[in-house]
């Protein structure tokens, strides 16, 4: 019988030459960051997604690799909403170029419609949405966006559709 060597626990996963990794994703959060970024099943680059993996720091984590994308292309902002402590990594030629925590933004601008459907922002076309951003008990996963025109709260995890 063979034995069994250390490497057999490991998940050994390809390097990407281009593109980026989002690290330290609070377990179940890969859903929001694949549907804000708008990659299904059409997406033309390679994406890799782990799930539940054991973490020491979070107990439970998701991981993102996405080839061919760059951090250009993302919101940081909508991501800071989302998953909030996560690492981004941007990788070129194989190597790490950039290393950065998401954080929660401040404020949210224009970058989310409101739900409330009186709000003047589904009202009028020029008016750009504006949320305050508040944390519940000094939590990052509690975090509520209050519109500052129609003081509708709301969860962003809820209302992932509405990430313009």
């Amino acid at each position: 019988m063979k034995e069994k060597n250390s490497n057999d626990k490991q998940l050994i996963v390809k390097k990407i030459n281009n593109g980026i990794v989002i690290d330290h994703i609070a377990s179940g959060g890969s859903f929001y960051v694949l549907k804000a970024l708008n990659i299904d099943e059409n997406f033309p680059h390679s994406v890799f997604v782990a799930m539940n993996v054991p973490s020491k720091k979070l107990g439970r984590k998701d991981v993102l690799k996405i080839r061919n994308l760059r951090k250009d292309d993302l919101n940081l902002d909508v991501l800071g909403l989302l998953i909030s402590g996560s690492n981004l990594v941007c990788i070129e030629n194989y190597l790490v170029v950039h290393k950065e925590k998401i954080k929660t933004p401040k404020k949210a601008y224009g970058i989310i419609k409101c739900p409330g459907l009186s709000c003047i922002t589904n009202l009028r076309e020029n008016v750009k949405t504006e949320f305050d951003i508040i944390e519940s008990n000094g939590k990052k996963e509690d975090i509520k966006l209050r519109c500052v025109y129609c003081d509708k709260m709301f969860d962003i995890h809820k209302h992932i559709s509405l990430i313009v």
